[in-house]
């Protein structure tokens, strides 16, 4: 990473998460020169705070299931590829909460990612009897990232302006205009929804997740995930994490010391831990779309496109060609809870999209959600 010194650029990227390395790693790879942005530093909100495990979806045979799961097999490759040093291979325990949850996952096993074996209470070994009592899938690819560590190593290269908020998005002559550096294209990679007013058309959610590292003897030799994610003991630290805050608790609450304990608690009940001293709490907010997916593409001009065709409130097609878009602006958002697993595979989507005409699936692009917001503007 560098602080940038070029003024003129094919893309800025604002956000400097998963989202926004992502984004930068593909389109530098198609040989766009970008520059990434963040108001804070690297990695400094929800991404930083993430427990980073990779593990698929089960209990589903639901399309957003093999979307995840072929999310997980793109992401496990891309790391292994490209930044190996920075995965922990130790394979993921997908623990079963009731009968019905086996009897889900038997009949979605044709969805689930290839290298993983149904393993019986009896199988399962390190954690309590009744946590167990259903059984679990074990996922051989399944791991955990280094969250930070492969962030800094995707932007490596990659001109990076920490510690600038960008407020306002200046476009000017065919460029967009930000702290002396000029951007031809602009990416919003941000995971505070209300950051800029241009996506409040995508009715993003904000949740808000947290990480703890615990100190213990405990030797756990593979990550887990049951209603909170463990992973595996690395020089007597685990970590234990969950995503499950919505924005409008976290601005009534604040305090989630609860959440927090109750977690821990948690934890507990699965594993038998041989001391527990907490080192580290680790909290941030990410963001989410009303259906799960992510979301990716152009951003639609909605009042615009809205006052030329009015018609759309009321359930009339236009072809999205005939939309008004913000000049060059694209969005890679809504990753969820689940950034690392999706991020790769929806930035290399973005970057063909941008750089090679390829298409976006209908299920992630912008125009998904723009008509939901036309139908909630009759209503208001």
């Amino acid at each position: 990473m560098q602080t940038s010194k070029k003024s003129l650029f094919d893309f800025a990227i604002i956000g400097a998460g998963i989202s926004g390395a992502s984004c930068a790693y593909f389109l530098n790879r198609y040989g766009q020169k970008v520059v990434v942005i963040d108001k804070d530093k690297v990695a400094s909100g929800g991404s930083g705070a993430a427990g980073a495990f990779l593990s698929p979806k089960i209990c589903s045979n639901s399309a957003y299931t093999a979307f995840i799961n072929e999310a997980f097999e793109f992401s496990i490759k891309f790391y292994r590829d490209n930044f190996d040093l920075h995965l922990d291979k130790a394979g993921i325990l997908r623990l079963l909460k009731t009968e019905l949850d086996l009897k889900k996952c038997k009949l979605g096993e044709e969805i689930l990612p290839k290298n993983f074996k149904y393993l019986q209470p009896k199988e399962i070994k390190n954690l309590k009897k009744e946590a167990c009592k259903f059984g679990g899938y074990f996922f051989k690819d399944g791991a955990v990232i280094d969250s930070i560590g492969v962030i800094k190593a995707m932007l490596e290269g990659i001109d990076v302006l920490e510690a600038l908020h960008v407020e306002v998005l200046r476009y000017e002559d065919g460029c967009y205009k930000i702290a002396g550096i000029e951007a031809k294209g602009i990416i919003l990679c941000v995971g505070n929804s209300e950051d800029f007013e241009e996506l409040k058309f995508l009715g993003l959610k904000d949740i808000y997740g947290h990480r703890v590292d615990v100190k213990s003897a405990t030797k756990l030799p593979f990550h887990m995930h049951k209603s909170c994610s463990i992973s595996a003991s690395r020089d007597g630290i685990i970590h234990i994490g969950a995503t499950h805050i919505p924005n409008y608790k976290y601005l009534i609450q604040k305090d989630f010391k609860k959440e927090i304990d109750d977690m821990l608690e948690l934890a507990k009940s699965y594993l038998d831990f041989d001391g527990f001293e907490v080192l580290d709490i680790h909290f941030g907010k990410r963001n989410s779309t009303s259906d799960f997916y992510p979301v990716l593409g152009k951003v639609i001009n909605a009042k615009e496109t809205l006052k030329k065709y009015s018609y759309i409130k009321k359930g009339s097609k236009v072809p999205k060609e005939k939309y008004e878009y913000y000049p060059n602006m694209f969005v890679h958002s809504g990753l969820g809870a689940r950034g690392f697993v999706v991020a790769p595979k929806t930035a290399e989507i973005l970057a063909k999209n941008i750089c090679d005409d390829g298409q976006i699936d209908k299920r992630l692009d912008t125009q998904r959600l723009f008509l939901r917001y036309a139908k909630r503007e009759v209503l208001i």
